[in-house]
């Protein structure tokens, strides 16, 4: 009984697209930096031309966002309950979108003073193909010159690609860029950025489906019961989910977080650990209390986060002494008071089958049953209430769909770098709660016998939907020897100190604009890490219970 999980070698391909993911988040900080001094050099910035190539020896960078999500490209059909959502990834390139986004860098060899140390929050941004797109405003701090305090404001969600997929309340951000004018980056925390999102739902809908009645489905005989006639489409999961109602208070829709995520991004540097000298310390942090599945609905679950997830990452510039720190989440997945199964360090991954009846179930069942399908072994009544299934009823049931949550992922890197210092970058990625919806192999079986509007039998990708929830990102490099506290040789004058106004869409008084050459490199890093299908897609590897 019960499915078959995704095999090794789609666990180790999963794994080995982070670690190129990663890679290429960590190299496009370097090639940001290359971008900002060839910019320098050939504007004939005296700045530029007075900075110290080897200034402080430390790079760092940390991100963290409240939700991520990806569209692959092809993926979403002519007949899905959203066809606009299409047109977002172009042919080859997935659409990417993150909320909640709190992103820092640090870079003491920067050719532009304000470039050394970066904060920035966010409540949306989107990755079309390679171009990285805020669509509303932002906060943003740079440093030098250093700044006293740090700036909040509260910005509220703008009009974004995703939106009918992905509900967010206001975010209050909070960034803090410092650079000491004697001690250069040795000011504990260099860089820091906050966001509270207050409330978050995600999932209203299954885009990458063909919107068609489940009964029309050519499923193999006695597979579903003729009594089962649900009121939605398999864009809705046969109408668990609200579709393109997508209500304020979040039911409806496959996960909500009602009390919203808080992440936080920094950068400190620090005394390195066993080891004399100074340390460069980039830290994710997410927290949350409480994640609904399928709120609203009779058979929803409630996950409670019992310890939330930290990610650190401590380069000194010695392997030995270098070291990536990760707090695995621990998760209890309830439903009507009753523990149904912990995510931890030993127990990372559940699988929660999504099925329709067959005939039998309604024989073996003494309530009538409403016309929604059966989630973890419940079934919903006609009343509304919830039925547990026995073991003998779980059998009359074809399962069409696998629910799986899992926590920590962590997946970590070390590589040697010449830019824009020479030495080792450590950098990890993690997540708190990873929420996909798998086909299983009756569904792709079922659609692999219809046509699309072209007449072509549908092609499936092998995950429906993939939300990363606390996505968290962070890589450090120093030089042999530590971070050197100090200034940096022949600073520019203090009018140079800070970026031109380019109408930055924040209102605070102490924020800067966006720089596209540096800053952006840090959040496409975090994006890029967000739901790694890069490849083509593969067959569904879940299989239906026999």
């Amino acid at each position: 009984m019960g499915h078959a999980p995704v095999g090794p070698e789609d666990t180790m391909r999963y794994r080995g697209i982070r670690a190129l993911a990663l890679a290429l988040a960590c190299g496009l900080l370097a090639s940001a930096t290359a971008s900002a001094t060839a910019t320098a050099a050939a504007t004939g910035s005296a700045s530029a031309a007075q900075e110290s190539a080897d200034a402080g020896h430390a790079v760092g960078h940390a991100g963290s966002a409240a939700v991520l999500l990806r569209l692959l490209p092809g993926s979403i059909p002519a007949t899905s309950i959203l066809p606009e959502l299409a047109q977002l990834p172009t042919e080859d390139r997935p659409f990417d979108a993150g909320y909640g986004l709190a992103t820092t860098q640090l870079n003491t060899n920067a050719a532009l003073p304000y470039e050394r140390s970066i904060a920035q929050a966010t409540p949306e941004g989107s990755l079309f193909g390679d171009v990285e797109t805020p669509t509303g405003g932002f906060l943003v701090q740079t440093a030098a010159p250093d700044n006293a305090e740090p700036a909040t404001e509260q910005l509220t969600a703008p009009d974004a690609p995703a939106d009918t997929l992905v509900a967010v309340g206001d975010t209050t951000a909070t960034v803090h860029a410092r650079w000491g004018e004697d001690d250069g980056p040795c000011v504990d925390t260099a860089s820091r950025a906050h966001t509270e999102t207050d409330r978050l739902a995600a999932g209203n809908a299954i885009p990458t489906l063909p919107n068609i009645d489940v009964t029309d489905l050519p499923l193999p005989d006695n597979a579903v019961s003729p009594r089962f006639r649900p009121d939605g489409g398999l864009g809705t999961l046969a109408g668990l989910l609200s579709g393109t109602d997508q209500r304020d208070n979040g039911d409806g829709a496959l996960i909500r977080v009602p009390g919203g995520l808080d992440t936080t991004s920094e950068i400190s540097v620090v005394d390195a650990p066993n080891a004399e000298g100074k340390a460069v310390r980039s830290t994710s942090t997410v927290r949350t209390d409480t994640i609904d599945l399928l709120p609203g609905s009779a058979l929803g679950m409630t996950a409670t986060v019992r310890q939330p997830t930290s990610l650190a990452v401590t380069a000194t510039g010695d392997e030995k002494t270098s070291e990536v720190d990760f707090d695995v989440p621990t998760i209890t997945v309830k439903r009507g008071g009753r523990e149904l199964f912990t995510l931890d360090a030993r127990n990372d991954t559940k699988d929660i089958p999504i099925g329709v009846p067959k005939s039998a179930l309604y024989q073996r069942t003494k309530a009538p049953l409403a016309s929604v399908p059966i989630v973890a072994g419940a079934a919903q009544t006609a009343k509304g209430t919830r039925a547990e299934l026995s073991d003998a009823a779980r059998r009359a049931v074809t399962d069409l769909f696998v629910l799986r949550l899992s926590v920590g992922g962590l997946n970590q890197t070390s590589t040697e770098t010449d830019t824009p210092i020479t030495g080792t970058e450590y950098a990890a990625s993690a997540r708190l709660l990873d929420v996909q919806l798998l086909p299983t192999r009756a569904l792709a079986d079922a659609l692999s016998k219809e046509s699309d509007v072209e007449g072509l039998p549908y092609d499936v990708p092998s995950t429906l939907a993939q939300y990363s929830l606390g996505e968290q990102t962070a890589g450090a490099s120093v030089t042999p020897g530590g971070v050197e506290c100090g200034t940096v040789v022949a600073d520019a004058p203090a009018g140079d100190a800070v970026p031109p106004d380019v109408n930055t869409p924040s209102t605070a008084s102490s924020s800067i604009p966006l720089l596209w050459a540096g800053a952006a490199a840090v959040l496409i890093g975090v994006v890029l890490l967000a739901v790694p299908f890069r490849t083509s897609r593969r067959t569904p590897s879940p299989a239906p219970r026999e």
